[in-house]
């Protein structure tokens, strides 16, 4: 239970969080390009991530209770629990406002006048909605290469680790005797 607490704590945080960083004052062109980023599927693709981090821990503490791993349906429908709660919790109009906020930080007015031009094109719509596709498409794939270099991976860390951190790998060593 305390898997469920301890995510249910770390959602309430970071509405907090968010809340914290709803930006005022902000250009309404940072308004319209946030508007926009985020209607394109963005706003998905950011409450689907978040889900699949968020479950992560209780799918462990899960595992461990039944003393086994979760199906593929029973985990699907654990994450899809945790994207409801996210998108619940999290509307998409704080999300919004902490954009424009960054969009005014980095762009000149100029840059987002320049920048909303483009997005308004039939290019710019084009490449609005097939930027999430496109990094949700990188994500799996990220994920497919690294599971088949997955051995090479935990070999390069552990020798990096041992270099990096001699006295932690004894520690850990003298640890796993006992």
């Amino acid at each position: 239970m305390t898997a469920w607490r301890t995510i249910l704590m770390v959602l309430c945080l970071e509405v907090l969080a968010a809340s914290s960083f709803a930006e005022q004052g902000v250009s309404s062109e940072a308004q319209e390009l946030a508007r926009l980023n985020l209607s394109s599927g963005q706003f998905d693709r950011i409450g689907t991530q978040a889900a699949k981090i968020g479950a992560l821990p209780v799918q462990k503490a899960i595992e461990d209770r039944l003393g086994r791993k979760l199906t593929e349906d029973e985990l699907r429908r654990l994450t899809e629990v945790f994207t409801r709660v996210f998108k619940e919790a999290m509307p998409q109009s704080e999300f919004e406002a902490h954009l424009a906020g960054e969009f005014d930080r980095y762009y000149s007015p100029q840059e987002l006048t320049t920048l909303l031009a483009f997005y308004r094109t039939p290019l710019g719509m084009k490449a609005l909605r097939f930027t999430s596709t496109v990094a949700e498409e990188n994500a799996l794939f990220a994920q497919r290469l690294t599971a088949t270099r997955k051995d090479q991976l935990i070999e390069r860390f552990n020798a990096e680790f041992a270099r990096e951190f001699p006295k932690l790998g004894e520690e850990m060593q003298r640890k796993q005797r006992q």
